[in-house]
This record gives structure tokens, C-alpha cells and sequence, in this order.
């Protein structure tokens, strides 16, 4: 069922609308059309049927017939604009929108999610075809010149911390379990990486 609701200086295109929308459309909710123009906007009976539709949380339609903005009650919906002239195809595109099913919502978004996964897929297997041809290839220079500047920024911030606790003659490396222990927590790594006579974590 579609309710048109307006002005009185707006019955000529309430009817023309009307008279294209005679061809049987169906709707799962009852839709309310309402055409916005100065004089609708100021009109209580319009006003009220804006209010009652939206107490019933059904759909609504606005429709400009004139260059104004929506009124307050409606701005959060997506307005038709015949102020320019009245657009048929534009009408009946929204309103085929309006009548699909969640049924046929879902089987859309499957139809978008398939060929979404099947663009991805496809760039997925050139990307390995590029690699195993030899056309792309990882910037290993790159890579190591990253980890080269890391590596001399942690011994910048840590390196005289380790100096005092770094093995230099067999006892000191008889000794450096205990050292090892002694040290801060957040320096174990880079102090066991000093040593090479340490136990490795789950072996000897």
C-alpha cells in the first residue's frame, strides 16, 4: 500500500505519480510518500502524517518539488528531487528498491560478497604467479638495511649498559650465569645474546 501525502498546490503531481504507480506495485510494508514544498511543510495535516508513519516505524519516501530543505523530522532520509522535473525512472528505481525482501537482500549481498572473494582471489594468484615468474620480489636490501638500522639503534640505547656486563676473560665467562640472573629482565635477551656458553631454553 502507498499513501501520498501533500499540499494542496501540489495535487497535479500527486496524481501524476499516482497515475505511474497504478501498475500493481508491491510493497512488504506500507509506504508513505511524501512531497515536500513550502507550503507541506507548513501544513498540519502533513506534519501529522509524517509523525504517525514514523510512530510506526514504517518507510518513508520524500520527495522535493521544490528547491527547500527537508524538514526537520525527515532530514536523516534520502530525498527524490523533482525540483528539476519529474523523474519517472528515478521514482520507480527507488521504489523497486523498497520492495525487495530480506530474501533478496541476502541473496545480494552473497552475489556482492562472491564477486568481492573472487576479485581478491584473482589478485591473490597473480601476486603468486608474479613471484614464482620472478616479476615480483621481495625488497630484501631493503629488509636488511631496515634491520641493520635497528640493530645499531638498540646497542646506541643499551650498548653501555652491556658494556659493564659482557664477558672478556674465561672467569668472567665461568660467571656470567649468575651475572645473567643478576640483570635487569628487559635486558636478558640482548645479555644472553653476549654469551655463547649459556644453556639455550629447552636444551644444553
Amino acid at each position: 500500500m502507498i499513501r501520498i501525502t501533500y499540499s494542496r498546490d501540489q495535487q497535479p503531481l500527486a496524481e501524476r505519480i499516482r497515475d505511474d504507480l497504478s501498475e500493481g506495485i508491491l510493497l512488504p510494508v506500507p509506504l508513505l510518500i511524501v512531497l515536500v514544498s513550502r507550503q507541506s511543510n507548513a501544513d498540519p495535516h502533513v506534519q501529522a502524517e509524517i509523525e504517525k508513519a514514523m510512530a510506526k516505524s514504517l518507510p518513508v519516501l520524500p520527495i522535493l518539488s521544490e528547491d527547500i530543505a527537508l524538514p526537520s523530522a525527515l532530514t536523516d532520509l534520502r530525498a527524490l528531487d523533482f525540483s528539476g522535473g519529474y523523474d519517472r525512472e528515478g521514482l520507480r528505481r527507488r521504489l523497486a528498491r523498497l520492495t525487495r525482501t530480506p530474501h533478496d537482500l541476502r541473496r545480494a549481498n552473497r552475489r556482492a560478497l562472491t564477486i568481492v572473494g573472487g576479485i581478491a582471489a584473482l589478485m591473490f594468484g597473480i601476486a603468486v604467479i608474479a613471484m614464482a615468474a620472478g616479476l615480483v620480489a621481495f625488497p630484501v636490501a631493503e629488509y636488511n638495511e631496515e634491520a641493520t638500522f635497528q640493530a645499531q639503534w638498540i646497542g646506541g640505547l643499551i650498548g653501555q649498559t652491556l658494556e659493564h656486563v659482557q664477558p672478556r676473560t674465561t672467569e668472567d665467562a665461568l660467571h656470567f650465569p649468575v651475572t645473567h640472573e643478576a640483570a635487569p629482565t628487559r635486558l636478558y635477551l640482548y645479555i644472553r645474546e653476549t654469551a655463547t656458553a649459556l644453556p639455550k631454553a629447552g636444551g644444553s
